[in-house]
């Protein structure tokens, strides 16, 4: 009995049960106009081409998931976007998080220099100027001092929830917002940059307790509690 009854109080101490592990990326899945390198342990993928967008994303949905890893530029030719994906469940449904280095403008419009954080869903989308109808801008982060660094890794974090998106390079917090997301597939995304590194990326799952199981252990403890009365 006084097994259960600490096993109880631990549920009561605990609000979710959290699982790490690193990320494999063998199985990942490469689209867009990009040649995608995996190192031989898969634990590393670098990206080749100079083109247009690209992404390389998981075999897995993920949700209430925490993200770490590093990225950077191997070379000082061009200077576009790198970044990620999540909530990813094809190429018209997606969160994107992207970082220019430079500020340019094009044909295709003005890309600022620094962070955008924006949400896809549909075809109509201009990624290089964040325009069109099927994409909404999330947040920004723009500035003369805010792009990439040439030859430069960076540590990321993301933790991605039903409720809120947290970003951080380097310890630094680029986003921090609240709304409503859904599962997807977490991945990488290059648009006319090459030579982009990613690795070492693990992921850490919290998974919430059920209601079931707070239920049986308040009954639990209820019932201790009226034994010992008894007595």
């Amino acid at each position: 009995m006084k097994k259960i009854v600490f096993a109880t109080i631990m549920l009561f101490w605990l609000n979710s049960l959290t699982f790490a592990a690193a990320i494999n990326l063998s199985s990942w899945t490469a689209s867009g106009d990009g040649t995608w390198v995996l190192s031989g342990d898969a634990a590393s993928v670098l990206q080749t081409k100079n083109g247009e967008p690209t992404y390389f994303v998981s075999d897995t949905n993920y949700i209430n998931t925490l993200f770490d890893g590093s990225f950077g530029v191997e070379t000082s030719s061009d200077d576009d976007f790198i970044g990620f994906v999540f909530g990813y469940t094809g190429p018209t449904d997606y969160i994107l998080f992207d970082w220019k280095q430079a500020a340019q403008t094009t044909s295709n419009g003005t890309a600022a220099e620094g962070f955008t954080l924006s949400q896809i869903t549909g075809s109509d989308v201009n990624l290089w100027g964040h325009a069109g109808a099927d994409i909404s801008v999330l947040d920004t982060l723009y500035g003369s001092d805010k792009g990439w660094a040439d030859n430069t890794v960076y540590d990321f974090t993301l933790d991605y929830s039903t409720t809120g998106i947290t970003i951080k390079i380097d310890g630094g917090t680029i986003f921090d917002i609240s709304g409503s997301f859904g599962d997807g597939k977490f991945g990488f995304y290059n648009y006319s940059q090459e030579k982009v590194r990613y690795a070492a990326f693990d992921e850490t799952t919290t998974v919430p307790i059920p209601g079931a199981v707070w239920l049986f252990g308040s009954g639990l403890l209820g019932l201790f509690g009226l034994r010992r009365k008894k007595r």
